[in-house]
């Protein structure tokens, strides 16, 4: 488990009289740039101590900073850097004690962002139309199983090639999670979480993720280059690697199915997040093989 920060978020319409409500939490962590936000499903406790104009200002500063959140996974998946850090977190504190209130921000152990807000909202905030028990896998928690399984398969670092974009042809390219090898990429890892409510973006980006290494598999001239600007080929039969968090809602579900049959189209190994090891024991394997 990973130091995540925390905060509350409060409503309180009259500050004169003290009274609040949470509504929601915001959960992160400045080292890797995992952040979250959840806001109550059932505002019914909210409504009955909060007006028209309170409950507004509070859903704009909801939607304000969950953009911000939205617009730093974007980043985080594009160049791997975080625009979020814990001077931001803690302006938001300072800035926010009147209509909308947060609570200091506060250390909690966590796998990730979710889980942090998971246990927030099985603890501390109320709301009836949450699911208790029930802990959504971050696409974030899926890279970290994956990167901690390389590790543990005594892969060295400078084999491992993370965020990096994979070149095909002069004309078409896409990031890729990892790639394993120096001169010569071995293995392509791709992560995925199926868990996540904007199921049809992900369909999109699983098809041109797809796209792209069905060009690598067709036999187009393809590198990879990766974060520090290396550069290595990669050979059409490639190992290529998806790990996933399971689906739980037939939405979800619809758009695992629709997504596998991308994986297998490309000749892909299909492993659940209990099964990461295997992963990097294939990367290990091939690695020992070109020695």
């Amino acid at each position: 488990m990973d130091v995540y920060l925390y905060s509350l978020v409060r409503c309180r319409p009259d500050p004169s009289t003290g009274e609040f409500v949470n509504i929601g939490a915001i959960a992160g962590s400045p080292v890797t740039g995992d952040w979250s936000m959840r806001q109550v499903g059932d505002e019914s406790r909210v409504r009955r101590i909060a007006d028209t104009t309170a409950l507004e200002v509070a859903h704009s500063f909801l939607a304000r900073v969950g953009r911000q959140i939205d617009e730093n996974v974007d980043l985080m998946e594009d160049v791997g850097q975080s625009g979020l850090d814990e001077p931001w977190f803690q302006r938001l504190y300072r800035d926010h004690q009147d209509v909308v209130q947060l609570t200091s921000p506060t250390p909690i152990l966590a796998e990730d962002a979710e889980q942090a807000l998971e246990t927030l909202f099985d603890r501390v905030v109320i709301d009836p139309s949450s699911r208790h028990g029930e802990h959504s896998i971050s696409r974030h928690r899926v890279l970290g199983d994956l990167r901690d399984a390389y590790h543990r398969a005594g892969i060295s670092s400078h084999h491992v090639r993370p965020k990096a974009q994979v070149y095909v042809g002069g004309h078409v390219h896409t990031p890729v999670d990892f790639a394993i090898g120096q001169d010569r990429v071995v293995q392509l890892a791709q992560g995925w979480s199926f868990q996540r409510d904007d199921v049809e973006d992900l369909s999109l980006q699983v098809k041109a993720w797809g796209y792209v290494i069905e060009e690598l598999r067709c036999g187009e001239n393809a590198r990879v280059v990766d974060a520090d600007d290396r550069q290595a080929s990669i050979p059409s039969d490639v190992d290529l690697e998806v790990a996933f968090a399971q689906p739980r809602t037939r939405e979800q579900a619809e758009a695992f199915e629709e997504a596998s049959e991308v994986f297998s189209h490309l000749g892909g190994h299909l492993s659940e997040l209990n099964e990461v090891d295997s992963v990097a024991e294939r990367a290990a394997e091939r690695l020992h093989a070109r020695r």
